[in-house]
């Protein structure tokens, strides 16, 4: 088993998962922050259960399998100790937030490398686990009946929703709400842990470490596929985000309103082998020009990548060309390519919420010009694109 690349900032990193409440309306996310770890530490497990070897084979229709993706990946450990205690010493200022979304029928701690490495450089990480049926698999929570401090899972498989149904953007697009209410509850739960007030069930770290150690006013969001759509979604529903990023964005989700409702900087950085010309002229429509935005908007490409480049599944399983063909990677090594994502990442977020690990966009790319380009590798007619543009702007009028 391949081992995960080390988080290239100043803190080691802890991690847990929070649950607001009982029930299926709850928030389950992965808390990824900056923690005060010893030697004897230990990571925590990747995969967080059997249930979820299940729910990928399942989706798969091979559940034949689930032992032989049990046997490959249980075994792999974060660079992030579960339940660890905050970093207080270290530290001199409160710490951003991030909310991350993850891609369709994966789940929480599918892009742990990405969110280990923010939370590695001094931000507080909400990995969502989506509700909505998009997930592999995922739970709530129900109190036992004679003993209050138990509770038990109750699992909630993927909707496996067939591609290209008649009704599938409808349901798509009531999906892409859910999750993005998701995004927006994560991080009113990170604002409550900051005051204090979070209460959650079966929490198993001191939330009142992280009393007045938040900084919510510099916060966050980004996603995978149709993370990206839910980024996209959040933006326009939650001014509270100041800066978001789409990783390899499906935008078939999305409709009109969100276009218009986004005056945050964005950026999109997408694979070399996923995209396609309908999908970048969606992207397009938030070009600045579109509706006279004035923040930062920018689209590069990571050069012989796959859909799953900026996923943990390119890093544990980097083997040969079988899993090249699977398109579980590209040519291109994986460590390198995920370098040069959360080169990416953390340069927009940062110079966005005006960080310390912060950089200008041009130099990132110019610094990695042989595995990233500007724009994309796809033809895009670009009359189609302007009338596309004029097209959603006289629909509001």
């Amino acid at each position: 088993m391949p081992d995960f690349p080390k988080p290239s900032g100043p803190y080691a990193v802890g991690c847990s998962d929070l649950v607001s409440k009982c029930g299926p309306d709850r928030c389950l996310f992965r808390l990824f922050y900056p923690a005060s770890v010893t030697s004897e530490s230990k990571n925590a497990l990747w995969l967080p259960g059997k249930e979820y070897a299940d729910g990928y084979t399942s989706l798969a229709k091979m559940s034949v399998f689930t032992s032989i993706f049990q046997y490959l990946f249980s075994g792999a450990v974060m660079h992030a100790t579960l339940n660890a205690d905050l970093e207080r010493t270290k530290r001199t200022e409160k710490m951003p937030v991030v909310v991350f979304s993850h891609g369709l029928n994966t789940m929480r701690t599918t892009y742990s490398h990405i969110c280990i490495e923010l939370a590695s450089k001094g931000t507080v990480v909400a990995s969502v686990e989506h509700a909505d049926g998009s997930a592999t698999t995922t739970y709530y929570l129900e109190q036992d009946r004679d003993d209050k401090s138990k509770f038990e899972k109750i699992w909630l498989p993927n909707a496996d929703i067939r591609i290209n149904r008649p009704n599938e953007h409808n349901i798509r697009n009531k999906q892409v709400y859910k999750r993005a209410d998701e995004c927006i509850e994560a991080l009113n739960h990170l604002d409550e842990l900051n005051k204090g007030t979070f209460q959650g069930v079966a929490t198993e770290i001191n939330l009142d470490q992280f009393k007045g150690q938040l900084d919510l006013k510099k916060a966050a969001i980004l996603g995978h596929s149709f993370g990206g759509a839910t980024t996209i979604t959040t933006l326009a529903k939650d001014a509270r985000f100041k800066v978001g990023i789409a990783l390899d964005c499906w935008m078939f989700p999305l409709d009109k309103e969100v276009y218009r409702n986004i005056s945050a900087p964005f950026l999109f950085i997408n694979s070399h082998s996923f995209q396609w010309s309908g999908n970048i002229a969606r992207m397009r429509k938030l070009d600045n020009d579109t509706f006279g935005v004035k923040a930062e908007r920018k689209m590069v490409t990571m050069i012989d990548s796959t859909h799953l480049s900026q996923s943990d599944f390119s890093l544990l399983t980097r083997w040969n060309w079988f899993t090249r063909m699977c398109k579980l990677h590209g040519s291109e090594d994986p460590i390198q390519l995920m370098k040069v994502n959360n080169a990416l990442v953390g340069a927009f977020i940062g110079k966005h919420l005006g960080l310390k690990f912060g950089a200008e966009l041009d130099d990132v790319v110019k610094e990695y010009e042989e595995n990233v380009l500007v724009g994309t590798n796809v033809n895009v007619d670009e009359e189609k694109v302007k009338i596309s543009k004029q097209e959603l702007r006289s629909s509001f009028q």
